[in-house]
């Protein structure tokens, strides 16, 4: 039940990391066709610089020329057909000099590839079969027998005809055995062509498990992308999945383009699907690249198959032009026959208009009067506005101040008579302990008089009757500054000195003499935090008092009864 598991797993990876969406993928592959030419330029630019090495390599010094040599090879592997082959050459007259069969059978291999890239499958057999790989070293012999099991496959696939194909199916699963026994398991060469194998022998789960977890690794060149790519674009054609199948060719398109590989099928599976579907311009663009890679490269397969598709495409281009153009010219008819009728409706809108200007001037001169008048009353509105306006803040204050001042004359005929009945117990008591000589308890009564704490009950008292004023005070004076300078007041904390300082502003004692008599503090103090909070204000600094004088939140229908009034 493990491998099923891990097998939906990764493919529910692979779907996601293609969720990007066929369009951004075709995208992608348009601008790979575009700056095709820069990836062919970086190719060239790599065989030019390997050229002029080996043109400035002593004859002499065989072994630095082959190792060029077969640089270029790979360079032109996938790039060009008679230069590949050409570079095998040198290879392989090296490898007869030195007389080493490993190197021999290594460059013979490297020939029968090209032959095979070129579609020349007769060639291709006539020299695998007369290949002596006795005493080549393994990696070599792994190279062999998995050429000649892409022989046997592509030659399945070519007939494909029932009769020879399982034969051919056959032996090619044979070499591939031999190959893979060879190549290490952790090997490129070995997960690849294990995947393969399955694939063909239909373990098609089997294949795609083992591709996708291929795909996974790290430092993969883009040629090695396009054949993982390619591969599960086949599987998932098979698994009648066109979309994903899709996706998969393209990213192997875009792979191939990048490496500047041109025998290559990706991109005629892409052209050919989404011509199916009815995609014909983008089919065509794709379809005239792999004709020109296939072409440049001299691959002949390649040219059969795209000989099969692209007059098909070509044909179904030149009807969608066809029909466009017919499209064109309906279009062009029909604006003649609008630009007529616009005409024709110009003439009719022009002795309307000159109807239309002798009722306007005659309409305009009323509509100046109407003006005139509309302009006096509104303007005798808004002087009533502003006169309204004006009456209504004049009375909000006064209800206000009288708010104000009832609050506060309860609040400090309060304070008086509890401070005169204290007052009043604390001198009975002295004139008591003095007929009775008591000095040292006369000394602890006065000392039990704490003036900080009267202070502070004082400014407690005032905090309770300013917010019951102003219960909305805090939290519009933080409103007047950025988030992290607003006041987080602690638990049971009514107001602190800042917002007391601006709380008597409100109040409308304003001098910081005043403040500073009241609060307990020198007028440098009082300068200082106010500065301080202008400063820190969201809002001009001529702007801040006229803004805490605004604030209102009273409750001005809320009743005044002796229990709302603080004490001491």
């Amino acid at each position: 039940m493990k491998k099923p598991f891990i097998l939906v797993l990764l493919i529910v990876f692979h779907l996601g990391a293609l969720a990007s969406g066929p369009d951004s993928l075709m995208r992608a592959l348009n601008k790979a066709i575009e700056d095709s030419r820069q990836y062919d330029d970086k190719k060239l630019a790599e065989i030019f610089n390997l050229t002029n090495i080996l043109e400035s390599t002593a004859a002499t010094n065989q072994k630095a020329r082959y190792d060029i040599n077969l640089r270029l090879f790979e360079a032109y592997k996938y790039y060009n057909y008679d230069s590949a082959f050409s570079y095998t050459k040198h290879l392989r007259r090296y490898a007869e000099e030195q007389r080493d069969a490993t190197l021999i059978a290594d460059a013979r291999i490297k020939q029968v590839f090209i032959l095979l890239s070129g579609g020349l499958f007769k060639e291709t057999f006539d020299s695998l079969n007369t290949l002596n790989i006795s005493g080549v070293l393994g990696p070599v012999r792994a190279d062999y027998y998995s050429l000649k099991g892409r022989c046997y496959y592509d030659l399945a696939d070519f007939d494909d005809d029932g009769l020879r194909t399982a034969s051919y199916y056959a032996k090619a699963n044979a070499c591939m055995d031999s190959a893979l026994a060879l190549y290490p398991p952790a090997s490129f060469d070995h997960s690849y062509y294990s995947g393969l194998q399955n694939l063909k022998e239909g373990r098609s789960d089997k294949a795609l498990s083992q591709l996708l977890a291929l795909i996974q690794s790290k430092n993969l060149s883009f040629h090695e992308v396009a054949l993982i790519t390619s591969t599960l674009g086949g599987i998932f054609t098979s698994l009648n999945q066109p979309a994903t199948a899709r996706d998969y060719f393209v990213r192997a398109s875009i792979a191939d383009i990048k490496s500047s590989t041109k025998e290559t099928s990706a991109l005629l599976s892409v052209a050919t699907m989404i011509f199916k579907q009815g995609n014909v311009k983008d089919a065509a663009l794709y379809i005239e690249k792999a004709n020109e890679d296939a072409s440049f490269y001299k691959a002949r397969l390649r040219k059969v198959q795209i000989g099969a598709i692209l007059p098909l495409i070509k044909e179904q281009l030149i009807k969608t032009v066809e029909t466009q153009k017919q499209q064109l010219v309906t279009y062009l008819w029909l604006m003649v026959l609008l630009v007529l009728l616009l005409a024709g409706v110009t003439l009719i809108v022009r002795q309307q208009v000159k109807k239309l200007k002798v009722a306007k001037d005659s309409l305009l001169q009323s509509n100046l009067k109407q003006q005139e008048i509309n302009a006096q009353l509104t303007e005798a509105n808004l002087v009533k506005e502003r006169y309204n306006e004006q009456v209504k803040e004049i009375n909000r204050q006064l209800l206000e101040a009288n708010k104000i001042k009832e609050e506060y004359l309860g609040y400090y005929f309060s304070i008086d008579t509890e401070f005169m009945a204290r007052m009043e117990k604390l001198v009975n008591n002295i004139e008591k302990k003095l007929g009775d000589r008591r000095w040292e308890e006369i000394k602890l009564l006065l000392r039990s008089v704490d003036f900080k704490k009267e202070k502070e009950e004082l400014l407690v008292n005032f905090d309770t009757t300013f917010l019951r004023l102003f219960p909305d005070f805090v939290t519009q004076f933080n409103l007047l500054f950025k988030p992290e300078d607003r006041f987080m007041l602690k638990k049971d904390q009514l107001l602190n000195t800042e917002l007391r300082i601006f709380a008597l502003i409100r109040m409308g004692i304003t001098e910081n003499e005043k403040i500073a008599e009241i609060l307990n503090y020198s007028i440098n103090t009082i300068y200082s935090y106010k500065t301080k909070m202008r400063n820190k204000a969201i809002i001009p600094k001529d702007e801040f008092d006229r803004k805490i004088t605004q604030i209102t939140t009273l409750r001005y229908d809320a009743p005044t009864s002796k229990a709302d009034n603080p004490t001491i």
